[in-house]
């Protein structure tokens, strides 16, 4: 069941006050049209009754799909508090599966950070594909184009609408200005051979060593590594040893 709730909202452009509903959780199952206005760019959009403008409201939301057995935590947080957003996805999945009754079956649970992350993982599962596998491979693609893809500036986003039963389409976004500059193409063909490899005896666990979640994000982990390789080494000052 979808769940709104009643919260004061400013206007960030002529701060101007007022409260209004907006979607906490929507069942996209029991009510297609709110993945539609989600799709759409209109859910939880605001329009100010002093100036007129139209604004999204970028707040926690869970998406559900009950025909997908699809559960996604959308916690909005900047890129360099990622572990606090974690840390309030775990409590909210404490709290949710308190409320759930023992004999239902559990869906598969995700969390993105940003309402593109979202979309996107959407589009992911409803095609068939396994978030990881897809990671690993924004993974491969970062490291084979790193002059051209570098995820300090650039991520890589799934692209279902171009994508074929040959190829996997991603396309390059930047940034800072959110325009879309490239297409990058992975055969069906790998993506099954990937499949296949890491569902051998013992190889599940180097993907999952990989990308252990609950973020899964190759662009993340990138990150990070060039974060942690850029740290400098410590070493002792005692000249006597």
């Amino acid at each position: 069941m979808s769940q709104q709730s009643s919260y004061p909202i400013r206007c960030p452009k002529c701060a101007a006050e007022q409260t209004i509903s907006l979607y906490d959780a929507i069942n996209v199952a029991d009510e297609p049209l709110l993945r539609k206005q989600l799709l759409e760019n209109k859910l939880n959009a605001v329009t100010c009754p002093d100036c007129g403008f139209l604004f999204r409201v970028d707040k926690n939301l869970v998406y559900s799909d009950a025909g997908q057995k699809l559960l996604i935590f959308l916690v909005p947080t900047p890129e360099e508090k990622y572990e606090q957003g974690e840390e309030q996805f775990i409590s909210m999945l404490s709290e949710l599966s308190g409320m759930l009754p023992d004999d239902m079956n559990a869906p598969s649970v995700h969390l993105v950070f940003s309402r593109v992350e979202l979309v996107e993982r959407i589009f992911l599962i409803e095609a068939g594909l396994d978030e990881r596998l897809v990671e690993y491979i924004k993974y491969t693609l970062y490291t084979r184009n790193a002059s051209q893809v570098d995820p300090a500036r650039k991520a890589l986003l799934f692209n279902a609408t171009d994508s074929t039963p040959d190829h996997l389409c991603f396309v390059v976004q930047d940034v800072e200005t959110r325009k879309l500059e490239a297409m990058l193409q992975y055969t069906r063909e790998a993506y099954d051979g990937l499949v296949e490899m890491f569902s051998a005896d013992g190889n599940s666990a180097d993907l999952f060593e990989l990308f252990p979640g609950p973020h899964i994000s190759a662009r993340a982990l990138l990150l990070r590594e060039m974060s942690e390789s850029q740290e400098p080494e410590s070493f002792d000052s005692d000249p006597e040893n």
